[in-house]
């Protein structure tokens, strides 16, 4: 059977399918400003004053400012079951399937498996700075400022890894984690996550979602069951595996105000996952349930998880969204991605 690309461009409905209100709390100065109901990581910044860069022997002005702090709307990720396909870019299918050196994570027909496998797509999506809400350079969390194609699945290898010599490579730990023994921190996990707190220390882990060692595109745990929990993984792993490369920075804390550090483990509290597409998660209803613009299907609203239309790393799909895949016509996903975002808003121009 021939796979198709479903068709969503969140970018189109975003005044109504983003959960705009998972944004808050806000911290402006040390203080919460805007109340919400997302929590806020424990080692977010308590300063109110800041003062970055400068050097006085060479003549340059450091930047003082005050603290800011809140949930950036700033990527949003697409799990595909058809590689190069882009749903978030109205179902754009990049035709480069026949060339070999560039689809080394596609699994296309090597090492067949009787388990689920998907893809992923990740776009850069700071709408606050795409809608002017803040200065361009105030504090993105990763540096860009449009919508754009950042990295996707059939680029690595790591992917299709059947055998295991690439994961390995990557992430040498996989070897003590990736086994029956690992899967005894789920449960504990899982409750924390549910609850609004995944357990950092526990990296190998994503709650309820399942294992995120090894770091491939296969589900790892036999039959699909759960298509939700399922993508939610994948995006998971592709979000740990990124870091892993020094590809996502740290934004979180004293240390990150004035530039961001890599981060090489995935730190679970620093995302909050809304689902887009097919059903989106919040939207139109600042509480919790979807009113389906998206135009995929509609839905009775659902419970509000207390009150905020996203939810943590890990957080059981039965709360938030296991029935949101919509056979045929929408069981490829899509999710905004909030990270918590301190930084630095400068009164002076400094240097």
């Amino acid at each position: 059977m021939k796979l198709g690309c479903n068709s969503y461009s969140p970018l189109k409905t975003m005044f109504s399918d983003v959960c705009w209100s998972g944004m808050f709390p806000m911290r402006i100065a040390g203080a919460t400003f805007m109340k919400g109901k997302s929590g806020v990581p424990s080692d977010a910044t308590g300063k109110a004053i800041c003062v970055c860069g400068g050097n006085l022997a060479k003549g340059q002005l450091p930047k003082i400012g005050f603290t800011v702090g809140f949930w950036a709307p700033s990527k949003i990720i697409d799990i595909t079951r058809k590689p190069y396909c882009l749903p978030s870019l109205g179902g754009l299918e990049i035709p480069v399937g026949g060339i070999d050196f560039i689809n080394g994570g596609a699994n296309l027909g090597r090492g067949q498996r009787k388990e689920a496998f998907a893809n992923w797509i990740l776009y850069s999506a700071p709408l606050i700075y795409m809608l002017r809400l803040l200065d361009e350079g105030a504090c993105p969390s990763d540096g860009l400022l449009d919508f754009d194609v950042m990295h996707m699945s059939p680029l690595f290898p790591t992917q299709n890894d059947v055998t295991g010599r690439y994961t390995t490579f990557l992430n040498p730990e996989m070897m003590l984690l990736a086994n029956a023994k690992s899967f005894l921190a789920m449960p504990v996990d899982a409750v924390s996550s549910t609850l609004g707190k995944p357990i950092n220390n526990l990296f190998w882990v994503a709650g309820a979602w399942g294992q995120i060692y090894p770091m491939t595109g296969f589900n790892g745990m036999g039959r699909m069951v759960d298509p939700v929990r399922f993508s939610s993984l994948m995006a998971t792993r592709s979000i740990a595996m990124l870091h892993r490369l020094g590809l996502m920075n740290e934004t979180i804390g004293d240390d990150n105000l004035c530039e961001r550090n890599a981060r090489f483990i995935l730190r679970k509290d620093a995302f909050r996952w809304q689902m887009l597409a097919p059903s989106p998660e919040g939207g139109r209803s600042s509480g919790g349930g979807g009113s389906g613009s998206s135009g995929q299907v509609r839905l009775v609203n659902p419970p509000t998880r207390g009150g905020t239309c996203t939810h943590a790393t890990g957080a059981s799909t039965a709360g938030w969204g296991m029935w949101r895949d919509v056979p045929a016509t929408g069981e490829d996903h899509a999710y905004m991605l909030f990270q918590w975002t301190d930084c630095c808003f400068g009164l002076t121009p400094g240097s």
